[in-house]
């Protein structure tokens, strides 16, 4: 698995516990909203970050994209 296939596993899981999901919603989550892909091409910003900047950073994308929907 590639470094950022691996960060992607840890930030679901840091994203999982932080918002009290389980695994399930947290995949459909990132489904529906393309998380996955936002948090790959952010890799290289991410990895170096803090957890909790990335959680805030996903929540963030997670609403645009919710807004962008209505």
């Amino acid at each position: 698995m590639s470094r950022e296939g691996e960060y992607l596993v840890f930030a679901a899981e840091q994203y999982r516990f932080a918002k009290g999901l389980t695994g399930a919603q947290v995949a459909e989550l990132f489904e529906r909203y393309g998380v996955s892909k936002f948090i790959m091409d952010s890799f290289e910003l991410f990895h170096i970050e803090s957890e909790e900047n990335m959680i805030t950073a996903v929540d963030e994308f997670i609403e645009q994209r919710r807004s962008a929907a209505r």
